[in-house]
């Protein structure tokens, strides 16, 4: 017989839908993570400002603190003045402050994950007891690894444009380093995409996170890697108002910054970015918690969810056939 969640005594329904049902498409995708939030409409909700009040008041704080000292570097910089004892008080603020934005990231990705299954198959539960189940280990491991990804393929980008440089004369150079970035920001799209899965099933396989979660990751997407490369590209594609609203917000000029109401509107801008990226991101993940069934429904795979010792979201293959 199927496990049944702690929290609950209904027999838990499957992810990925029987195998007897067709894929559904992009679209199709899209459509099923706008429809997911209503499902469960008030635990999506307090899902939601679980993730985005901790975010705004960091956004808040660091606007208070770090964003002062940073004026005054940016002021010094332009009048070929350095003054390193400012730049070690921005690292020390600085720190902190990414640490916070990590952990505020992998909380919110977490969460978001297990809201969308529980909301994805109707399930009812409620917020306490889920974050008393999750098991944390495994999505923190997991975007470690999936942090040092960018960092090295930056790294690696950078040194194949710097060996083009150099073997190449000006003009066919030009020419190359414009085909790799075109090439870098491509395969960049489809690493994320695969990252992104990764994460997904760092938090929804038992015993799975890090390096065997991406691996596994590439396995499920095997024949739905164009979906999955054009799901985040539409994705990225969704959140370049918010990085300019971010950009509008951080280039405040000399003028502005001695206006109250300048200071005021580029914070108001700032706020509003902080509030859509969280939502844009929330909404990403819960996209990919559906293409993660999908990827589990061509792979004919019974899908367990990690909350806590024994807990199944869904009776497995083999226990599918035995009850038969």
């Amino acid at each position: 017989m199927a496990e049944k969640a702690p929290f609950s005594s209904t027999t838990t329904t499957s992810l990925a839908s029987s195998t007897a049902t067709p894929s559904i498409n992009l679209i199709g995708i899209f459509r099923e993570a706008i429809k997911t939030p209503a499902r469960n409409g008030r635990f999506m909700l307090q899902t939601m400002l679980l993730l985005v009040s901790p975010c705004t008041l960091l956004v808040l704080l660091h606007h208070l603190f770090a964003a002062p000292l940073m004026e005054k570097i940016e002021d010094n910089y332009n009048k070929s003045m350095v003054h390193w004892e400012d730049l070690r008080a921005l690292l020390l603020i600085e720190a902190p402050f990414l640490l916070g934005f990590w952990a505020v990231s992998v909380f919110g990705i977490t969460i978001t994950i297990y809201a969308a299954a529980m909301s994805y198959t109707r399930r009812s539960v409620s917020l306490k007891d889920l974050l008393s189940s999750i098991q944390w280990k495994k999505p923190i491991i997991t975007s470690l690894y999936v942090s040092f990804i960018p960092i090295v393929y930056a790294i690696l980008v950078i040194g194949l444009i710097k060996s083009i440089n150099l073997i190449t004369k000006e003009d066919a150079g030009e020419a190359w380093r414009e085909l790799i970035a075109v090439m870098a920001a491509l395969l960049y799209i489809y690493l994320t995409s695969v990252s992104t899965l990764g994460l997904v099933v760092s938090v929804m396989d038992d015993e799975c996170y890090g390096a065997k979660a991406l691996e596994k990751a590439v396995k499920l997407s095997r024949g739905r890697k164009i979906q999955g490369f054009f799901l985040m590209l539409i994705l990225e594609l969704l959140s370049i108002p918010i990085y300019i609203l971010f950009y509008v917000a951080s280039s405040d000029d000399d003028d502005d910054g001695e206006d109250e109401a300048g200071a005021v509107t580029v914070f108001g801008f700032g706020f509003i970015a902080t509030i859509l990226f969280c939502l844009v991101n929330m909404f990403s993940y819960v996209v990919f918690s559906v293409f993660y069934s999908e990827c589990k429904k061509t792979s004919r795979e019974g899908i367990e969810m990690g909350i806590g010792h024994g807990y199944s979201l869904a009776p497995t293959k083999l226990q599918e056939e035995v009850e038969a």
